[in-house]
């Protein structure tokens, strides 16, 4: 009797050790492609663990897309931030005109004044060679008139050109930075998204991405069963 029991018993550890090898072979994967450690899913583990995956798949692709459109959305802030820089650029070239046309006024209204003085003095206290003088002060005062006609043209121009010109730069300049904090709060969500799936991936890693499981079960979850 004991002579047979030990071919018998050979036999079981056999298949033991056959079966187990199998097992091995078949749960020789993981979801997240890396060997396999852990306890070996069953395949309602794994049914749950492939759903999770493809969720996982679709959300870093929705993120990456976003990433995309966060990134040409701050490049055309960019684009905006310099043309708005050259935009005053040009303006304060233009207002340093304007601050010397300033001048020319100035020196106008002290002309102006330099010649009403001398009108006044005239006609207070007549010279003895009025005559003389009357017809210098009527040649300053055409030329004070012409003068003074000339500057109002040219204020009339700055008044037209540089407002508007003002008006807008401040409307571009409050758009840029409304587009710019914008594009930083897109980017700051994105970041904070990005941040939370990481999370989320790490701990699906942990419990189905580098878990062993069974080929057959893995073709049963993709047939439906």
């Amino acid at each position: 009797m004991v002579q047979q029991s030990i071919p018998r018993l050979l036999l079981a550890i056999t298949l033991a050790a056959v079966g187990a090898a199998s097992q091995a072979q078949s749960a020789g994967k993981s979801l997240g492609g890396k060997a396999p450690q852990g306890r070996l899913m069953t395949r309602d583990e794994l049914r749950v663990c492939m759903k999770e995956r493809q969720s996982q798949q679709a959300r870093a692709a929705e993120l990456e897309k976003r990433r995309v459109d966060i990134a040409a959305e701050v490049e055309a802030v960019n684009r905006q931030k310099a043309e708005v820089q050259a935009e005053r650029d040009a303006f304060n070239a233009k207002a340093a005109e304007g601050r010397a046309f300033n001048e020319r006024v100035q020196l106008h209204g002290e002309r102006v004044a330099e010649y009403n003085q001398r009108v006044k003095d005239f006609q207070g206290k007549p010279p003895k060679d009025a005559e003389l003088i009357r017809g210098q002060l009527q040649a300053e005062g055409e030329a004070v008139a012409q003068a003074d006609a000339a500057i109002k043209a040219e204020a009339e121009k700055w008044t037209t050109s540089m407002e508007p010109a003002r008006t807008a730069l401040n409307e571009h300049v409050q758009a840029q930075q409304a587009a710019a904090a914008t594009a930083i709060e897109h980017r700051r969500v994105l970041n904070e998204d990005i941040t939370a799936y990481d999370q989320s991936l790490a701990t699906w890693t942990l419990s189905c991405g580098n878990r062993p499981y069974r080929d057959e079960d893995e073709k049963a979850v993709r047939a439906g069963k």
